[in-house]
């Protein structure tokens, strides 16, 4: 599945490409709207070398290492977490698992597992798995996640829609 783009920033192509869907382009879209958002970003040392578009995630990425936020065991529990982006104290500001191919239960375990830090925990997929996202959120290992509101779905769509608009709003002057 491809699609092709011609907006020219410094954030995107700047020529017109064939850009394939896959893990490592949702991933880029999340460091990408995470850098224009002015956070620092991180994606994990294995993904370092997928490209996203042109650029590889290690390129697109602020972070080479996490910042020492926790414990060791949590700092190596988020280590593997798809995207997370960090605010200028170098806390998790929001944590992102992009399922692709993959199962629900295993992003939601690591969610579980880092439920005690104030952060958004989002899972990106296609909207044809909401359903299946919903039904494995309701497994009573994960009651708190889902009392609390703690994990948001996001469909790959809407994450394109906000890329975009990021990206255009670079195009202009002043923003509102």
């Amino acid at each position: 599945m491809g699609a092709t783009f011609s907006i020219s920033t410094k954030y995107s192509i700047s020529s017109t490409k064939v850009i394939e869907f896959n893990h490592s382009y949702y991933q880029g879209l999340l460091l990408t709207v995470g850098n224009l958002k002015g956070l620092k970003t991180f994606a994990p040392n294995q993904d370092k070398n997928k490209k996203f578009i042109d650029r590889s995630l290690g390129d697109l990425r602020t972070l080479d290492v996490l910042p020492d936020f926790s414990y060791p065991n949590l700092i190596q529990r988020s280590s593997t977490i798809d995207v997370i982006w960090f605010n200028e104290r170098k806390m998790p500001h929001s944590f992102f698992e992009v399922e692709y191919s993959s199962d629900f239960e295993r992003s939601l375990l690591k969610f579980n597992d880092l439920q005690d830090f104030y952060s958004r925990m989002v899972v990106v997929a296609d909207t044809s798995k909401k359903k299946e996202y919903e039904s494995k959120i309701k497994y009573s290992s994960f009651k708190n996640l889902t009392e609390n509101n703690r994990v948001q779905f996001l469909d790959y769509e809407a994450l394109n829609k906000q890329y975009e608009n990021l990206i255009q709003q670079q195009n202009f002057e002043f923003v509102l």
